[in-house]
């Protein structure tokens, strides 16, 4: 069975694992998982990696995410989402307009603080927390940093506020939706979701569940995306045979080493802003293929060697 990548539109009502499941059985395989959750309310991309290359999932993971959806004002939930409970109905301003919702939302762009919210798939000691939610357990969870690229507000026809976010990987958007009800003053609760883009995977190429579920397995198997093409987003050298056969063989690579590559294929080097690098072996186009995955080189120590954080071997 050939390993690489799925992109699937999920349907709304289906939840991610249920998405994973269909693919599983569909084309017969016992190694298969997605690249982040989508909630089942929610529609669009997920990224489903396939035998081998689910060990490199969680380098698909860490890509930015963008999301148009529907925030409705002057409601809130439980969940932050219509899926919940509502505990709370507040007036909406009838002097609230399109650019003062812009203004409020403009106050994300940036770096912020969020906590997961209750019902979310975070964990706590290895328990979901919307598990421990539904047995009325409460459990603190520290904020974490996440960064809002961009949050335009498309639409405004109260109480309905469509918008288009750009994010970083963590996001929960039905926070983001909450958060803004409270600047706004009236609540908020998210009623509508659909992912576009991961990286630079996009929905609209995308196959539907329901191409999996009726289509022909061979059918799907070619529109497996092979893993050196999906983790291009993510910068690379391209070593000699010798070097890429030590890497295989647990010998590493020096920094300097690492350093020389850099100066000749990415002279810009030390501008680039990124967690990862690939090393790649071959001759240029499809007769390139994946060495390892390494962490993105600290520059302040180049007597130190490359940090490999997953050799990739297809089989």
């Amino acid at each position: 069975m050939k390993s690489g990548v799925l992109i699937l539109d999920k349907p709304k009502g289906m939840t991610s694992f249920k998405v994973v499941e269909c693919v599983k059985k569909r084309l017969r395989v016992k190694k298969a998982g997605h690249t982040g959750t989508l909630d089942p309310m929610a529609t669009g991309l997920v990224v489903v990696c396939i035998g081998s290359a689910t060990k490199l999932a969680r380098f698909l993971t860490d890509a930015d995410k963008v999301y148009q959806g529907r925030i409705t004002l002057g409601v809130e939930t439980d969940t932050y989402d219509m899926d919940g409970t509502v505990i709370k109905s507040t007036p909406v301003p009838s002097s609230l307009t399109k650019e003062d919702v812009q203004l409020a939302a403009d106050r994300f762009k940036g770096p912020i603080s969020q906590v997961p919210p209750a019902y979310s798939a975070a964990k706590h000691k290895g328990v979901p927390l919307y598990k421990l939610a539904r047995k009325g357990v409460s459990v603190k969870k520290e904020p974490k940093t996440v960064y809002i690229y961009d949050f335009q507000i498309t639409s405004y026809d109260a109480p309905n506020i469509d918008f288009l976010v750009h994010c970083s990987k963590g996001t929960y958007v039905r926070t983001l939706a909450h958060e803004l009800g409270k600047i706004l003053g009236c609540g908020a609760t998210l009623s509508g979701l659909r992912r576009l883009r991961s990286g630079f995977l996009s929905v609209d190429e995308a196959i539907s569940v329901e191409s999996v579920l009726e289509g022909e397995p061979g059918e799907l198997r070619e529109r497996i995306i092979p893993v050196e093409l999906v983790l291009s987003h993510i910068p690379s050298i391209v070593v000699n045979n010798k070097d890429a056969l030590f890497i295989q063989q647990g010998r590493g690579m020096s920094l300097l080493k690492v350093v020389d590559y850099l100066k000749e294929q990415l002279p810009d080097f030390l501008a680039i802003k990124a967690d990862y690098l690939r090393i790649m072996v071959g001759n240029g186009g499809d007769s390139q293929r994946l060495v390892c995955i390494a962490k993105w080189p600290d520059f302040d120590s180049p007597k130190g060697r490359l940090e490999i954080l997953r050799v990739w071997n297809p089989n």
